[in-house]
């Protein structure tokens, strides 16, 4: 029962990933349809634009019909060519406010509709003189290729476009039977063809972004696995030399003030020598907690190797960095450390070292470290703080 209740939860938890995931593709998918529609609406105007001004400058028919056909399509491309404007209007507008996901989902939807109604208008127009459903295949070839559309909701477009196409044909035309049914066939193919085209460019879409998310997620990992400490999930020592880097360079560019604080833990041998590396791992890993929770916003706490930290803390005089040093000695001291249900008292030793930018950053390494020394020798449990003159 408990295997079928914990598969179910798996199945019910996989589900929800699969729809949040879904979700946030098919937010990315609206924004890029947005990007397309303001690209390819300027060319749709123009486009429609050059071809009613090719009908209109072309010699007027002399056929009633012909007469017809040639003014709605002249009208219809104008329309069109007018229509596209203001739709890359919204688009530009949409872009430059950067509108929610259902606005925009709102928006493709209605664009994707239009466009095949477009095509279907300029069809209905064409069957005036010649039975030829070229716009309709054109414009769905345009929806299904051109806009991220969700397979669901593509359905639905394509079903409605082809019900619209049907229902025009049937009442609106007097076309003989077999050129009715033919177009009717050619209408469905057409149909079809636009939402195989739009499922294969959704699904392409969808494994484009996965591949994507994969990768990112693979490299944040590998910059996590390069950047932190395995044991306790503390930055590590690459990255605190390029963070202490930096931080030299402000130093003697604006000459700011900032230490460095190196920390260590008195007697840990005994500890992993009494208890056993496990608990000294846990152990490691409360004290970094410990000292964690008590860094203020712009500190960072690292741990540069065994029971050794350091604390990188910009904007700290010397003597700030000495009193906060002390803050954290006396709370180490004072505080019960529950490891493995075996309460230890521990303390650690601090060594302090100003920055002042006339040494290569390495250098400050060594002035925390023989100040860090100099507290071990004097007894353990002490501040102590690396002279101003004190060689690199």
């Amino acid at each position: 029962m408990k295997r079928v209740v914990a598969r179910g939860s798996k199945w019910r938890n996989s589900l929800r990933t699969r729809h949040m995931v879904d979700r946030e593709i098919t937010d990315e998918a609206m924004s890029a349809s947005v990007r397309r529609i303001f690209w390819t609406a300027p060319i749709m105007a123009v486009g429609n634009f050059l071809a009613s001004l090719g009908f209109w400058v072309q010699d007027e028919p002399t056929a009633a019909i012909e007469i017809l056909w040639r003014e709605l399509v002249i009208g219809a491309n104008f329309l069109v060519s007018v229509i596209s404007i203001g739709v890359w209007a919204l688009a530009w507008i949409m872009r430059r406010r950067e509108v929610n996901a259902k606005v925009q989902k709102v928006f493709v939807f209605v664009v994707a509709i239009y466009v095949l109604a477009m095509g279907l208008g300029i069809t209905l127009i064409d069957h005036l003189v010649i039975p030829n459903i070229a716009p309709l295949l054109l414009c769905v070839t345009i929806v299904g290729t051109f806009y991220h559309i969700p397979p669901r909701s593509s359905l639905l477009v394509f079903v409605l476009s082809f019900i619209a196409f049907r229902f025009s044909f049937v009442f609106l035309t007097s076309l003989s039977t077999a050129v009715l049914s033919s177009t009717l066939v050619n209408g469905f193919v057409a149909h079809v063809l636009g939402f195989a085209l739009s499922l294969l460019n959704w699904q392409h879409f969808r494994r484009t972004k996965l591949q994507e998310k994969t990768i990112r997620e693979q490299q944040e990992l590998l910059t996590q696995m390069a950047y932190h400490d395995s044991l306790t999930n503390l930055p590590n020592r690459r990255y605190l030399d390029e963070l202490v880097e930096r931080e030299v360079s402000l130093v003697q560019r604006h000459q700011v003030d900032s230490c460095l604080i190196m920390c260590d833990i008195d007697d840990f041998k005994d500890v992993n020598d009494t208890f056993g590396h496990a608990i000294g791992d846990d152990l490691l890993c409360e004290f970094s907690a410990l000292l964690r929770d008590k860094m203020r916003e712009g500190n960072t706490l690292v741990r540069l190797g065994g029971e050794e930290f350091v604390i990188l803390a910009p904007h700290t005089t010397l003597e700030q960095g000495i009193a906060l040093a002390e803050r954290l000695r006396k709370m180490v001291e004072a505080h019960a450390f529950t490891v493995d249900d075996k309460t230890l008292q521990i303390t650690a030793c601090f060594g302090v070292a100003e920055l002042r930018g006339t040494e290569g950053f390495r250098d400050y390494y060594q002035q925390a470290d023989k100040a860090l020394y100099e507290a071990k020798r004097q007894g353990k449990n002490r501040v102590v703080a690396a002279p101003s003159d004190m060689a690199g």
